[in-house]
């Protein structure tokens, strides 16, 4: 079966290949265009469950990705709908992944009127196994077998108000739901489903530069996980609450060599109580950044500044916060070759003690939780990645790069065996190989 597979995305990699170098802007079917395309990974992993030593054998294996993807392409005048799905189909070498399959589809729509108003809709779509920051973005959740889907649809509207100010409102929709699966052990994290609306006024002072204000509310209420191997109520504790979060922030380009945005506001987070117990709110400062210095014709440096506020799946912590870093520099050598080298810093703190009885029924819930009793779990994340790549035609191109991760957690503790273990702390070595083609 993998080597029919492989041979299909091969056949498939040749077609796409030779359609790409024929037609740019994509293959013409009557008013739109058609964008096939497909991508292969072969990785190699020196510990692909992400574990310390203490924990247990580490495993090294090599795995294999399959992507294939179609989509659509309508443009009009001023406006455009794109549509595309994907498939996914992911192997390891020994490990027995039990799903195989993700599937993912997005819709991506921008609408402009004559009133200069502009109404936007997008809408992604996953049923996936392994994409943990899906459901959680930050990194609490580093690795995941259990089937889930997910849908997140944004609904956007502005207008210009005048020549120097647009006014902007949006919703948002977001689920995520994980299967009934006795087959992949407990769950990563639990279902759960938000509703939200918010406000965004723009104000133009340049042509190419805007200062943003913005305001959001957010819903957020867990789904019943009423099946075998819930996390709810014996690994964390339910999680509903609603969001308010006000910002400032800048948009745009700033002397034709800075682009990007940068943003800085006040989030809470309101949380329901559990079992009649009460656990900590946030109330904080969250700041975004995305920005681009562009250095020379060939080279740019990127950067990604964050503090976030998440909802957390861990013990009683109803939130946790995510402080961090990442910097990546990007060189063009010629025409064809290309490389990048970065890395990043991420901190993630949590305002609770470990609670040994969740249920607080009288039982130790989880042994581990009983030895780490009263802790304050916060890790430390770092990341290094170097890549170099090559364009054999814009349409095709060959990737190889290597990744190193480690996490460094403060949690760990003495067993009844007196053996010293470390159950959040692990290290990576991850080297892939990429080949893309296509639209």
């Amino acid at each position: 079966m993998k080597r029919i597979l492989m041979l299909i995305c091969f056949l498939g990699l040749l077609a796409v290949g030779t359609l790409a170098q024929q037609y740019q802007e994509g293959i013409p079917w009557g008013n739109a265009y058609f964008k096939p395309s497909v991508e292969f990974i072969y990785a190699h992993s020196d510990n692909i469950m992400r574990v310390d030593s203490s924990m247990g054998d580490k495993l090294d294996d090599n795995f294999w990705i399959i992507r294939p993807q179609v989509g659509l392409e309508f443009p009009f005048e001023n406006s455009y709908v794109n549509l595309a799905i994907q498939y996914e189909y992911k192997d390891y070498d020994d490990y027995d992944l039990v799903h195989h399959d993700t599937w993912a589809g997005t819709l991506d729509s921008q609408f402009r009127f004559a009133n200069n108003s502009v109404l936007s809709i997008k809408d992604h779509y996953i049923q996936g196994v392994q994409q943990t920051e899906q459901f959680d973005p930050d990194m609490e959740v580093y690795w995941g077998t259990s089937k889930f889907s997910r849908n997140q649809l944004v609904v956007d509207y502005s207008i210009r108000v005048t020549s120097l100010n647009t006014l902007g409102f949006h919703l948002s929709h977001n689920f995520v739901d994980f299967k009934s699966d006795n087959d992949s052990g407990i769950l990563p994290f639990y279902s759960y489903g938000q509703k939200g609306g918010g406000i965004t006024w723009k104000y133009h002072y340049q042509p190419l530069a805007s200062l943003v204000f913005e305001w959001e509310l957010i819903q957020s209420d867990p789904r019943n996980d009423n099946y075998l191997y819930t996390p709810v109520g014996t690994f964390t504790t339910e999680k509903s609450y609603r969001e308010n979060r006000v910002s400032i922030g800048w948009e745009g380009n700033a002397q034709r060599k800075l682009s990007g945005f940068a943003k800085i506001g006040y989030k809470r987070m309101n949380f329901g109580d559990y079992l009649g117990i009460s656990f900590d709110d946030y109330k904080g400062v969250v700041a975004d950044a995305g920005l681009t210095l562009r250095l020379t014709e060939f080279s740019d440096l990127n950067a990604v500044l964050f503090r976030h506020g998440n909802q957390s799946s861990f013990n009683v912590n109803n939130y946790y916060t995510a402080t961090g870093a990442d910097i990546r520099f990007h060189h063009q050598f010629n025409r064809y070759l290309f490389g990048t080298i970065g890395g990043k810093y991420q901190k993630n703190d949590y305002p609770e003690g470990i609670d040994y009885d969740i249920n607080k029924d009288g039982m130790v819930d989880v042994s581990m939780f009983w030895y780490l009793r009263g802790q304050k779990r916060n890790d430390e994340i770092t990341q290094f990645l170097a890549e170099l790549g090559y364009h054999f035609t814009p349409r095709v191109s060959l990737r190889l790069n290597y990744l190193y991760e480690n996490r460094d957690s403060n949690l760990r503790y003495i067993d009844a065996f007196n053996i010293l273990r470390k159950p959040f702390s692990y290290s990576e070595n991850r080297f892939v190989f990429q080949i893309q083609m296509g639209w």
